[in-house]
C-alpha cells in the first residue's frame, strides 16, 4: 500500500501543539483542584454541565465543559499524593469516561479532551478521594470552546468532522504542527482510526516500536478517509511522550498529508484533484 512515512513525534503537555522529544505532564488534560472541596452528594452528575468549576449549569446555555462520569480515586495512599500519582490515578479513567461517553476512542483525533476534578489538600485529609471527569472542547488557540449542545454520543454519528484537529505544517516532521479549524487553509487532517498502542501499566514502546504499529494502520486509514491511494496524500503519525504514556496516553494519531498546503477537506476527495 502507498503512502507510509515513518514519522513519530511527542505530543507536547498542555496544548495540541507538538514537539520532538517526551515532555514533562500531560498532553490534553487539565487537572483542577478546588479551593472548596465539595462534599460526595454536591458534585455534579454525567450528563449535566459547568463551566471551569463544579457548578451545574443548564446544557442548553453556554458552558465549557460537561460531565462524563463521576468515581473514586483508587491506590492511593493516605497522605496527599504529589500531582504525578494523582495524575495516574485520575487520567486513565477519565479517558476511558471520554471514550465511553463520545462513543468512539477517536477523540484523540480531535479537539475534545478530557479533563479531570479531584479535592483539594484539605478534602484529601477529611477523607475525600472523588474524581470528576469532563469533556472540553478546544479552540486551535488553546481556549474553550462555550458550547450550546450536548457533547454525548457525539463521536458516534457525523459529529467527527465538527471537531477534527487540522494542521498548517507536517504532523510527523514538525516540532509545532500548527493546529487550525479545519475550514483555513491547512497541509494535514487527523483522520478516525486513532491507534492504541498498549496501556499505561506497559512499558512506552520505543521509536522503532511505534512507527512498525503505526505504518500500516495509519496508511489504511488515510487510504479509507480519502477513498482511494494517492501520490500527492500519504500517512504521518504522532504519539505521545513517556510521561503522558503513564497517565493513560497510549495512543498514535493518524493524519492525511498533502504534499502541499490546500483549502478544503479530504474526506471522501478520492481521486479528485487536491483542492487549492
Amino acid at each position: 500500500m502507498r503512502g507510509w512515512r515513518a514519522a513519530v513525534v511527542a505530543l507536547s503537555a498542555l496544548s495540541l501543539a507538538a514537539c520532538t522529544a517526551p515532555v514533562p505532564g500531560v498532553p490534553d488534560a487539565e487537572v483542577v483542584r478546588p479551593s472548596l472541596t465539595p462534599t460526595a452528594d454536591q458534585l455534579p452528575k454525567a450528563g449535566q454541565c459547568t463551566d471551569t468549576g463544579l457548578e451545574v449549569l443548564d446544557c442548553k446555555t453556554e458552558h465549557e465543559a460537561e460531565v462524563t462520569e463521576v468515581g473514586l480515586l483508587e491506590g492511593l495512599g493516605a497522605g496527599y499524593p504529589s500531582d504525578r500519582d494523582l495524575r495516574r490515578a485520575a487520567l486513565p479513567p477519565c479517558r476511558a469516561a471520554l471514550t465511553a461517553y463520545l462513543g468512539s476512542a477517536d477523540h484523540d483525533a480531535t479537539r475534545l479532551q478530557a479533563h479531570a476534578f479531584w479535592p483539594s489538600r484539605d478534602g484529601w485529609a477529611k477523607g475525600d478521594r472523588w474524581r470528576v471527569c469532563t469533556v472540553v472542547e478546544m479552540k486551535p488557540d488553546g481556549s474553550r470552546v462555550r458550547r450550546k449542545n450536548s457533547a454525548k454520543d457525539l463521536l458516534k454519528a457525523a459529529g467527527f468532522g465538527t471537531v477534527q484537529l487540522c494542521a498548517t505544517a507536517s504532523p510527523g516532521q514538525a516540532k509545532d504542527a500548527g493546529i487550525t479549524a479545519c475550514d483555513q487553509p491547512h497541509k494535514a487532517e487527523a483522520v478516525p482510526g486513532v491507534l492504541t498502542l498498549g496501556n499505561p501499566q506497559d512499558p512506552t514502546p520505543s521509536l522503532d516500536q511505534v512507527n512498525a504499529k503505526a505504518a500500516e494502520h495509519c496508511a489504511r486509514a488515510v487510504t479509507n478517509y480519502v477513498g482511494a491511494p494517492r501520490a500527492d496524500i500519504f500517512a504521518s503519525w504522532r504519539a505521545f511522550g513517556s510521561q503522558a504514556w503513564s497517565e493513560g496516553y497510549t495512543s498514535a494519531i493518524c493524519y492525511a498529508e498533502a504534499t502541499r498546503p490546500f483549502s478544503g477537506r479530504l474526506w471522501g476527495l478520492g481521486t479528485n484533484p487536491l483542492p487549492n
